[in-house]
Formats: structure tokens, C-alpha cells, sequence
């Protein structure tokens, strides 16, 4: 995150060289750049400098960090056509560098579907995931992850988390994982009895999907 003497600092520079601006503008500024990085509004605001004329607009900054809209959805296109190459269609996926991608694809039919389109329909398809991008990016939440085909037809199946990890060392969307892992899970539910037993003793009950969900916490923690 970027440090507020960053903002301060390149807010004064920009002062030097276009005049005194009022005090809101200012504040203004600490609100508006907060989820950059010091380097990215540093070389924005060098930038500027070098072609401004006068004191720039917070989306003249925004623009030379991020490209304009038609940029940024072309460099997002890009991006999905390789997590799309690289991941396929059978595993669920998400898009951390473009979030506004998953709001895209599930507005197009989702990741399974897109993930079935030919080379005559892929033109169509960037036109439109394009189109799309640029209205979605304007959202203040976007979609965190978009199931596979492995995640949609085990939630049909009825499978949970833990029967995919404990038959087939997989998690719900098809993903491998440790062995270690696996034991682990094991041999920590080997203590659910115990646990359950000293709530009852306590009148204090404890439901199973409780201290399971707890286990696995404590798994991802470490």
C-alpha cells in the first residue's frame, strides 16, 4: 500500500510546478491514489510533469497508471486468454490482477462456456469481452471465482471438501493437493470423538461441521 508521505510528496511537487492548490483537492488526492503503489504514482507524476501543462486532474494520473479504458481491456483480454490456456476450462479460477474479468465471463455465458469457444466465435467473443470490461471495471465488488467443469459436476454429485480430499487427494475444483496435507486433515478428525464428548460433558455441544471447519482453519494458517 502506498505510504501517505508518497501522496504528500508528489502533491507539493506538482505544486511547485503548477501553483498552490486548495485543500480539498488535496485531500482528495490521499482518497484517490490509496490502492496504488509508491512507485506507480511516482512515475505517473514524473510523467506529467514532462508534458503537463497545467496541474493534472486525478484522472490524468489514474490514466498514465492504468492505460486508458480501451488499454486496460485489451492488456485484461490478454490476461484471460492466458489463464484460460494455461488452466483450462475443467479448473475453477480467478483473475487477481483483473477482478473485473469474472464479472465479464459469467456475464457471457461463464468459464465453462467461454471455455468451449472456437476460433470463428473467439472474434466475437474479444469484441464483446471489451465491450463488457470497461462497464464491469466500474463496479465497486467483482465475482472472487469462477467454477470449472470439475467444481460444478462435484457439487452435483453431492461431494463435499473433504470427501474429494479424502478419496482422491483433490480439492471440490479438481486441484491437487499435499499429501501432508491429507494426513493431517486425518489425523486431526481422529480427535473429533474426544472433542465432542468433552462438549457434551461441558452441555456445551459442538456440531461436527464446526470443529471440521475449525480444523481446517487452523491447517491454513500454518
Amino acid at each position: 500500500m502506498i505510504k501517505k508521505e508518497t501522496i504528500r510528496d508528489c502533491f507539493n511537487l506538482l505544486e511547485a510546478e503548477y501553483g498552490k492548490q486548495i485543500n480539498q483537492k488535496r485531500e482528495l488526492w490521499g482518497q484517490k491514489f490509496k490502492r496504488y503503489t509508491d512507485k506507480q504514482l511516482i512515475e505517473a507524476v514524473g510523467e506529467f510533469i514532462d508534458k503537463g501543462k497545467y496541474f493534472p486532474r486525478i484522472s490524468d494520473i489514474k490514466e498514465i497508471i492504468e492505460g486508458s479504458p480501451e488499454e486496460e481491456a485489451i492488456l485484461a483480454w490478454l490476461y484471460f486468454k492466458g489463464k484460460l490456456e494455461d488452466e483450462g476450462s475443467y479448473m475453477s479460477v480467478s483473475f487477481p490482477e483483473y477482478p473485473a474479468i469474472a464479472d465479464v465471463i459469467e456475464a457471457l455465458g461463464g468459464w465453462v462456456r467461454i471455455g468451449e469457444t472456437d476460433i470463428e466465435e473467439e472474434k466475437w467473443l474479444k469484441i464483446e469481452f471489451i465491450k463488457y470490461y470497461k462497464i464491469m471495471k466500474k463496479r465497486r465488488e467483482h465475482i472472487k471465482e469462477l467454477p470449472g467443469i470439475f467444481e460444478i459436476e462435484n457439487n452435483n454429485k453431492g461431494y463435499t471438501e473433504k470427501v474429494m480430499i479424502e478419496r482422491y487427494g483433490r480439492k471440490l475444483d479438481g486441484r491437487k493437493i499435499d499429501r501432508k496435507l491429507i494426513e493431517e486433515i486425518k489425523g486431526r478428525e481422529n480427535n473429533i470423538g474426544i472433542s465432542c464428548e468433552q462438549s457434551i460433558d461441558k452441555k456445551e455441544p459442538m456440531k461436527i461441521g464446526d470443529i471440521i471447519d475449525k480444523i481446517k482453519k487452523e491447517i491454513k494458517d500454518e
